[in-house]
């Protein structure tokens, strides 16, 4: 006798539906995939002649960009199979193709790429009259770079303007806290942005035509300085851009742009030229807004005296 299959009730009620994330709602992005990050994954199982490349490229990724693959092998005290081995393993194409990325690195100002070999013993004062020269070489590269219209107009501007916002982030910061003490001494309306504890949004509110932002860019720029400066465009306010050779291409819509070189001679960048400029702009405006500049010069100095905060 066949057995009785079991009765099931059903539900009169909806099944209920699964939540959906909202449409606005987007992935979170990837994180970088870089040399180092490549290394870190496979190192475990890295064969021995191999580890060895790769610590020579934990420690001196730059090689990467000027090293060929004997050279590489010669430091590693490995041979030019394991260093093509290698750059297989970590997913390049080829070792053009990992020489690229390390040079695209030293571009972006990537400190670990520029780190220059050891000295070879000359003495400390030796290194640092090596640091001068590049440092001399920045500024007269960056003199030759100049467009005389660009500097009339970010000077014209900066005097002119309703009010002057000066940006910067990272190591442009104490850029644009240097330019906005130096304009700030010789007109009013002049402020910094983002003040601590404050957002961009709160300190860029406002802004229209008649106002400039200086904006301060050095090489390896936040993501937050390109969308300030095409937001703030758009409002119709005019920016002075005071930026490294990569940033004319990389933060467009600027009304006057003012290259300043800053590769330096060790793994840091130098910012000899950005502040020759902005000194130079400072001195300009002065000269521009003169007995209006020099009232307020002379007022901070009676201010001093009422004060006594000025030995």
């Amino acid at each position: 006798m066949p057995l009785a299959r079991p009765t099931v009730e059903m539900s009169s009620a909806p099944a209920p539906r699964r939540a959906r994330a909202p449409k606005s709602a987007k992935p979170a992005a990837a994180p970088a995939v870089t040399l180092e990050s490549r290394i870190h994954a496979c190192y475990e199982g890295l064969p021995g002649s191999e580890a060895r490349v790769a610590d020579v490229l934990l420690n001196h990724p730059g090689r990467l960009a000027t090293h060929s693959a004997t050279e590489l092998a010669a430091d590693a005290g490995a041979s030019k199979a394991a260093v093509t081995r290698l750059i297989q393993r970590l997913g390049y194409d080829s070792h053009a193709a990992a020489r690229r990325e390390a040079r695209q690195a030293q571009q972006w100002g990537a400190p670990l790429y520029l780190q220059p070999d050891a000295p070879p013993g000359d003495g400390r004062l030796a290194v640092y009259a090596q640091h001068v020269a590049a440092d001399q070489l920045s500024l007269a590269h960056t003199l030759h770079g100049l467009d005389e219209a660009a500097v009339d107009g970010s000077v014209l501007a900066l005097a002119r303007a309703r009010r002057v916002v000066v940006l910067g982030f990272r190591n442009s910061a104490w850029l644009a806290l240097y330019a906005r003490i130096q304009l700030g001494l010789l007109r009013p309306g002049v402020d910094l942005a983002p003040l601590p504890s404050q957002t961009l949004a709160e300190s860029l509110v406002g802004l229209g035509r008649e106002d400039v932002i200086l904006a301060v860019g050095m090489r390896r720029r936040v993501p937050s300085f390109a969308a300030a400066v095409r937001a703030a465009r758009a409002e119709g306010v005019r920016i002075v851009l005071v930026t490294d050779p990569t940033g004319v291409a990389d933060v467009p819509g600027a009304d006057w742009t003012l290259g300043c070189h800053c590769r330096g001679a060790a793994m840091f960048d130098t910012y000899v030229a950005a502040v020759s400029v902005i000194n130079f702009l400072a001195a300009q405006v002065a000269a521009q807004l003169g007995t209006a500049a020099r009232q307020r010069l002379q007022g901070v100095e009676r201010w001093h005296g009422r004060l006594g905060d000025m030995a």
